[in-house]
């Protein structure tokens, strides 16, 4: 019988980026396949990390974590301060979402000034930019293809765009209330969005038909979604204190489902992650993190200024994160790293990063 040791637990690096105010979002740099996942910076002083955080300001900042960095969690050093390595301008008011190309290439932004923006890494040049959103772009994701772009906005649409051109190719009027989550499946078939109105929705890309609509009881203000990485299920964090992990083939009775108005069974939620993050006020991010098998979890910030681990399957809090002076909406793992960034909000203005212990 072959035994599997716990996994030593998270703590702060002592290496922090910040921001001049509140911290809207934050995201890993996708894996790169020639280095397990990870890239090799600049200093060539070992496996790196980038993230990219974004501000109220309207800024966005790239950071890199590199493996020194990583193997100091826990240990007794002096913070230190990051400078980052690229600072993007371009939109006229606070951004809200942030997402990479699945070739790191590239990156999109979507901001309160009703415009998304696709920059070039490399450069920090703005490529295009989207406009024909009515009212504030929340969210925003790339298609695994990174040939197409999802948003969604306060004037309650999805729009899907030509990231080539910068065309909107496709308006959903998708929701009644306005859309806080988008996101592609795996294969980029199908978009999923969430909403205040309560309502995730799933949808054809190529047609825009809705294809599956999901809620949980009491109806609760959807804040984030997001396809875990098999396609099958759909993560929503909902403004109740609760994440739920939704299974898009459907359940059986007596199960939390929902049921279309041929009384077809359209997902059931799979399983429930509460009682430890607070999430009442704002849409606060929520994240698969899978970079080890041993510790497959979701991670979540909280309005209470802590980041909260979840165990995917036992849905117990494996454990909680403390650092930061204020709320937590920006929250992100990394696909191959066991790296989690999170960013606090305007009495804090900190992204913070965490790392099991050596």
């Amino acid at each position: 019988m072959t035994m599997t040791s716990t996994p030593p637990p998270y703590a702060e690096l002592p290496v922090y980026g910040e921001h001049k105010r509140a911290i809207s979002s934050v995201s890993f740099a996708p894996p790169s396949k020639k280095n397990n996942g990870a890239s090799i910076n600049s200093n060539n002083t070992g496996i790196s990390a980038v993230l990219a955080s974004t501000c109220a300001d309207g800024t966005v900042k790239l950071w890199e974590i590199d493996r020194p960095a990583i193997n100091t969690a826990g240990k007794s050093c002096p913070s230190k301060q990051l400078t980052a390595q690229s600072h993007l301008i371009g939109h006229s008011r606070g951004i809200n979402d942030v997402c990479w190309s699945p070739t790191a290439w590239y990156l999109a932004t979507a901001s309160d000034d009703k415009s998304l923006r696709l920059y070039d890494v490399a450069t920090g040049e703005t490529f295009v930019e989207f406009k024909g959103h009515q009212n504030f772009v929340f969210c925003c994701k790339f298609n695994p293809q990174s040939n197409l772009l999802v948003s969604g906005s306060y004037d309650e649409t999805v729009k899907l765009w030509d990231v080539r051109c910068g065309e909107c190719v496709m308006t959903l009027p998708a929701h009644s209330d306005p859309v806080c989550g988008v996101d592609f499946c795996r294969d980029g078939t199908c978009i999923v969005s969430g909403s205040y109105d309560g309502l995730i929705r799933l949808w054809d890309t190529a047609t825009g038909e809705c294809l599956k609509t999901i809620y949980a009881d009491g109806n609760p203000p959807v804040g984030n979604v997001a396809f875990a990485p098999n396609g099958r299920y759909v993560l929503g964090s909902t403004l109740d204190s609760t994440i739920r992990l939704w299974d898009l083939i459907g359940g059986k009775r007596g199960e939390e489902s929902n049921t279309n108005e041929a009384g077809q069974r359209t997902g059931k939620c799979s399983k429930t992650y509460s009682g430890g993050h607070i999430n009442n006020r704002f849409c606060v991010f929520s994240a698969f993190s899978f970079a080890n098998p041993n510790r497959q979890s979701i991670v979540s910030g909280s309005e209470d200024g802590k980041v909260y681990i979840y165990d995917l399957q036992s849905r117990k809090i494996q454990q909680t994160l403390e650092g930061h002076s204020d709320a937590v909406l920006a929250v992100d793992a990394h696909k191959s790293l066991e790296l989690i960034a999170s960013g606090g909000m305007s009495s804090d203005n900190k992204v913070k990063f965490w790392a099991p212990t050596t």
